[in-house]
């Protein structure tokens, strides 16, 4: 014989796991009324969904940024969804905030590492509240990228509405972290956020890359009818713009124009009393992977 299913159960339910109320009344009674049987069953069929999702690409969401309270480390994470609006809301905001603040306390440099970490704020591990947000909203919903950083400084900047987000981990070497410092910092990732370098500095770039670019510009003086022997000082002038163009420390600082990020960083680090120099930074694009593995299929 069925269970009576009232309607207060079917409440309660609804408000454990945020589902609709025929999915808790359908859960409900395949477990004959038992709460945990019926969170069990909407469990396990938002992972059903999640499965059959995963062929839908999530190239919209949320970066989120967590510094520790020393500002030594800190953390970035991206959560993905199927379309902006789920990214506007509340509780997939909330949900990406956590995943950036359970990164930087386990000091997580990959999503596949952060995923069996209880969130923060919750008692479920990060890839289960994934899940279990995703049967409530019912869209794809992935956690796709989570980051480390650690440093004498460490500096973040989100660009509204939380579609790209940088780290910076910076080497102190007797300048203070003051707030004059701090904010040529912030400036700094700002500036990443809205060039997207590629490397930190010439030593970054790979043979590999370099080899590629000589020849395609060699290739282009000789399809302009340019003399052999001038060659090589073409690609050797192409090759310092290239490194002007891709090297953080090399670009012209897009603040002031005049100067490049590094003589600005230098100046900054003068003033509060030493040297100071970025050991390594991350910017994270919402969409970027999805949209990279789309075409790769």
């Amino acid at each position: 014989m069925a269970a009576n299913i009232s309607a207060s159960l079917v409440k309660d339910l609804r408000e454990k796991t945020g589902a609709g109320m025929m999915e808790c009344k359908k859960a409900l009674t395949e477990s004959n009324g038992d709460l945990e049987g019926a969170v069990k069953i909407l469990r396990e069929s938002g992972a059903a969904k999640a499965a059959k999702r995963e062929a839908r690409t999530a190239a919209e969401g949320l970066v989120d940024i967590a510094i520790s309270t020393d500002s030594k480390g800190g953390a970035i994470a991206e959560l993905n969804s199927e379309t902006d609006f789920v990214a506007r809301n509340e509780e997939f905001q909330k949900v990406s905030k956590a995943l950036a603040a359970t990164a930087l306390k386990g000091k997580t440099t990959s999503a596949g590492a952060l995923g069996p970490l209880t969130l923060e704020g919750h008692d479920k591990a990060c890839s289960e509240v994934v899940v279990d947000l995703l049967a409530k909203i019912g869209e794809k919903i992935t956690l796709s990228r989570a980051d480390f950083l650690e440093g004498d400084l460490v500096v973040g900047y989100i660009h509204p509405p939380g579609k790209i987000g940088v780290l910076i981990s910076v080497k102190l070497d007797g300048a203070k972290g003051n707030d004059e410092l701090v904010e040529t910092l912030r400036g700094i990732a700002m500036h990443i956020a809205a060039t997207g370098p590629r490397f930190l500095d010439g030593s970054q770039v790979d043979k590999v890359t370099l080899d590629a670019e000589a020849d395609i510009y060699a290739n282009i003086a000789r399809k302009e009818g340019k003399p052999e022997n001038i060659i090589p000082r073409i690609v050797d002038g192409k090759i310092k713009s290239f490194y002007k163009d891709n090297c953080l420390v090399d670009q012209l600082y897009v603040k002031g124009d005049k100067e490049t990020v590094g003589a600005v960083l230098e100046k900054a680090a003068k003033a509060a009393g030493g040297k100071a120099s970025i050991t390594r930074f991350v910017r994270y694009k919402v969409g970027e992977t999805a949209v990279a593995a789309a075409g790769e299929e």
